[in-house]
């Protein structure tokens, strides 16, 4: 049986197709334009040849794949981060004194400020993008699952108390599950803020991706390229940040949560 919201999930999609395709011929017709040199606003027909002749010859793969796995490992370490300390700061108050003034002053500081920091600490390579993507993926998943654990029903402390359960099962059996549509709502909002630093990472300094090859056509003036790359990272993001809306819905109707 379908769901109550599955005509309105079909009638947005839709929409968003329509609009879209909207997009898309209003771009092509501005490009078609006399006044409007290939130099600053290519068509969408020319990207796509250009963006299969660099798939064919092997460049742009090995580019989206690098940030790809920047973006997936520097969200699953900032996930488990933020879960960890967030279960310790629930637990112990006296560690989320000590150490939140210190993870806020990092947070509200300009990655683009921290970025050539950590680069220079950790080189070129992946390690340092993933840093920085753990970096910015861990805090909304603290604070979401810090506060949901916070609002956890006593019932479930005394559950464990009887049962006799030890801090590490308490976390994995009670306060995980129960915090996990917090986890995700916090990692929505961290994925796409992945994509941003994985490119602030390339930009500063790295030697493959998506935001290096952005950076090589930006100072190469070939905006065909910088137009592809920036795409293929909108496309990142919104198929990270689409896949955890799917599976948060999934856990909301999985346990009849609104």
């Amino acid at each position: 049986m379908s769901s109550p919201t599955a005509p309105a999930r079909g009638t947005a999609l839709l929409a968003g197709l329509v609009s879209l395709a909207v997009g898309i011929a209003a771009w092509w017709t501005a490009a078609s334009l006399p006044v409007v040199p290939d130099y600053v606003l290519p068509s969408p027909g020319e990207l796509v040849s250009r963006a299969v002749t660099l798939f064919r010859s092997g460049g742009l793969g090995v580019h989206l794949a690098q940030t790809l796995a920047e973006v997936l490992q520097g969200v699953l370490i900032g996930t488990v981060a933020g879960v960890l300390l967030a279960v310790l700061f629930v637990r112990l108050r006296w560690l989320e004194k000590l150490l939140m003034p210190v993870i806020v002053v990092v947070q509200v500081t300009p990655k683009i400020s921290i970025a050539p920091l950590i680069v220079l600490w950790l080189g070129l390579g992946i390690g340092s993008k993933i840093t920085l993507i753990a970096l910015v993926t861990f805090y909304p998943i603290l604070v979401n699952v810090v506060a949901k654990l916070r609002g956890m029903p006593t019932a479930f402390d005394d559950l464990s108390v009887v049962l006799g359960m030890s801090g590490a099962r308490k976390a994995r059996v009670l306060q995980l599950p129960f915090a996990l549509p917090a986890l995700l709502a916090g990692l929505r909002v961290g994925v796409l803020q992945a994509v941003t630093a994985a490119v602030i990472g390339e930009f500063i300094g790295a030697q493959a991706g998506l935001g290096y090859l952005e950076k090589q056509a930006q100072d190469n003036d070939d905006i065909q390229v910088v137009f592809i790359t920036l795409i293929l990272l909108c496309l990142i993001g919104w198929v990270l940040y689409a896949v955890v809306d799917l599976v948060e819905r999934q856990v909301k109707a999985r346990f009849d949560i609104g």
